[in-house]
């Protein structure tokens, strides 16, 4: 099988979807599958495919029905023997759609970090002019997907991205100088969290929590690892709270495993998310986390068993949570453990890509991955224009 990833995704842009496009074609690779990439010119995700040695071709990308760049990406596709092209975004769905149309029979299927299907009509005639199939993370986000409509339910697949344990297997020492550096002395309890300095993490909820928190165990320490505009607003309201001793933005940390292995506790207080695969991170750790009740997170966090879901923009239910499982180490020690156990079940890297794997195969030959059906070869577009 021959896979086109086509990525619309321009600038130094990268997040969950470039992560797991990226190791995705990497796994298919290996597994003796072909890969081939379509970025934006000076995107982030057209170097990164190159570095890794993906054929990849860029173009502009641009808004509504660009014929002239569908029908070089169709050319590109034509000359790779493509069966199956991925992609994200309405963008990309219509681009992908487009050059999927001068190849014939060729399937776009969209992946979705995030719940991006939409009502209205543009949208519908999107995913049923343009798109196939929707891989997405959760059985929950599956389910939000198809409640908003426009989309047939056998065209929707759940498939987990994997997280490897071993990825996540910290040496104490390393672990010890990366609590040093967030500010937590050896007998601290220290709560992290991983995450952009942006509204929608609800940093400024978890420095409430957090206030809250020290009022029952005053040696508790947060650190926070990420960059972002909201940097200055959350650093007076540290101020404002008297937690300047108590809490410390560690802004960029290339080692985020032996952040995640310093803390005792993983938090996290999102208003919005899809499947934050930085809760993944984190069980596989063998760290219990609190967590908001947003998008995917329970099919994630078994409430009492792996850690704790709480109500969203609520920072004394957080606070509670978060003071309950410090002053419990037994209690939170046996949930890491069970949050390990479910990675380890559930989520091993290689399950999950002979998933997407399979998927895709079907995808690309209509539902019967052992026998491709014998249909006319694709036509040949015309060539890109000079």
């Amino acid at each position: 099988m021959t896979v086109m990833i086509l990525n619309p995704m321009g600038g130094e842009g990268w997040g969950g979807v470039e992560r797991w496009f990226l190791d995705t074609a990497l796994g298919l690779r290996r597994r003796g599958h072909r890969v081939v990439s379509v970025g934006r010119p000076g995107s982030l995700w057209a170097k990164r495919c190159l570095e890794a040695g993906l054929p990849t071709r860029t173009t502009e990308m641009r808004n509504g029905l660009p014929l002239g760049e569908a029908r070089a990406i169709a050319f590109f596709a034509r000359e790779e023997k493509v069966d199956v092209i991925c992609t994200k975004l309405h963008k990309g769905i219509r681009l992908s759609g487009l050059a999927a149309m001068f190849l014939r029979r060729v399937p776009v299927v969209a992946f979705m970090g995030l719940v991006e299907v939409k009502r209205g009509l543009r949208y519908r005639l999107t995913y049923r002019l343009f798109l196939d199939r929707i891989l997405t993370l959760s059985p929950g986000m599956r389910r939000d997907i198809l409640a908003v409509g426009g989309v047939p339910e056998e065209s929707v697949e759940a498939v987990p991205y994997g997280v490897d344990p071993a990825d996540h297997a910290v040496p104490p020492a390393a672990a010890a100088e990366a609590r040093r550096s967030l500010g937590a002395g050896p007998g601290d309890p220290l709560v992290v969290s991983l995450g952009r300095l942006h509204e929608q993490k609800r940093f400024d909820l978890m420095l409430e929590g957090f206030a809250k928190v020290r009022e029952r165990v005053p040696a508790a320490r947060l650190a926070v690892a990420g960059t972002g505009t909201l940097l200055p607003e959350l650093e007076a309201k540290r101020r404002a709270l008297g937690l300047d001793d108590a809490v410390r933005f560690a802004g960029f940390r290339s080692d985020t495993a032996a952040v995640i292995a310093a803390g005792d506790l993983f938090a996290l207080s999102s208003d919005d998310e899809g499947l934050p695969h930085v809760i993944l991170e984190a069980m596989a750790a063998g760290k219990a986390v609190v967590a908001t009740d947003v998008g995917s997170v329970r099919d994630l966090v078994a409430d009492g068993v792996t850690g704790r879901v709480v109500p969203r923009r609520d920072p004394g239910a957080w606070a509670e949570a978060v003071a309950d499982l410090l002053v419990d180490g037994e209690r939170r020690r046996a949930m890491g453990e069970a949050a390990l156990a479910r990675v380890r079940e559930r989520y091993p890297p290689e399950k999950c890509l002979a998933e997407t794997e399979e998927f895709l195969l079907r995808a690309a030959w209509l539902d019967d991955p052992l026998e491709p059906p014998a249909a006319a070869p694709p036509a040949t577009p015309p060539p890109p224009p000079a």
